[in-house]
């Protein structure tokens, strides 16, 4: 009997030190490469409402295969939500890109609503481990606190994973979202705020 339970010790101490590890990883802000831009110190840009493909809305980082197939990670996962993270990360960018500190996430104050306010429609934020990965948002740029459309638009960026597993996956997601970043704030943001004569330029 005592043979038997040695061996069960064994054999149970055997599988939990083969037991694959969970990896998380977390979307984050790159530094941005462009020029940026001074706003007013007293513009304000919220950001959202954000919404994302129902499918990336889970735990498990999610990829593409072949054809309309799509692939869970069992343990390689999002540290945090990847919505809150999305956001968060844009208005970060949107900071760094317009050199304003008035920027805020939704939900904001009740008694708060800010100047110009982002609103994002995400359609593909994914793609093929070691391959192409694709961002392609509708965005909104409203102005005089939510209740002028200022401009409407489509942003289609793609961009080639360095690497064949997850860390340089999401990497190229925060490269993805820094490009879309500097993409619309000098196609379209600033350009919009300053006919808009809410906040001139510095």
């Amino acid at each position: 009997m005592m043979k038997l339970l040695t061996i069960f010790v064994i054999c149970l101490l055997a599988a939990c030190s083969t037991k694959i590890q969970t990896r998380y990883y977390s979307l984050h802000a790159l530094p941005v490469s462009s020029t940026t831009v001074s706003l007013s110190n007293e513009a304000t840009l919220g950001i959202g409402p954000v919404k994302l493909p129902s499918m990336l809305i889970r735990k498990g980082i999610v990829t593409h295969k072949t054809g309309p197939a799509v692939q869970v990670a069992s343990h390689d996962v999002w540290a945090g939500r990847l919505k809150e993270d999305f956001t968060r990360v844009v208005a970060e960018l949107m900071t760094q890109s317009l050199g304003i500190s008035g920027v805020v996430t939704e939900p904001w104050n009740t008694r708060f609503r800010p100047q110009y306010q982002l609103q994002l429609d995400v359609q593909h934020f994914s793609g093929q481990l070691g391959g192409v990965v694709r961002l392609k948002v509708n965005w909104t740029l409203s102005g005089n606190f939510g209740k002028e459309k200022l401009v409407s638009r489509t942003d289609d960026i793609t961009l080639q994973t360095k690497g064949d597993g997850y860390q340089a996956y999401v990497a190229t997601l925060n490269a993805l979202l820094a490009a879309f970043s500097e993409k619309s704030v000098q196609a379209e943001i600033v350009n919009e705020i300053k006919k808009s004569g809410g906040s001139g330029l510095h």
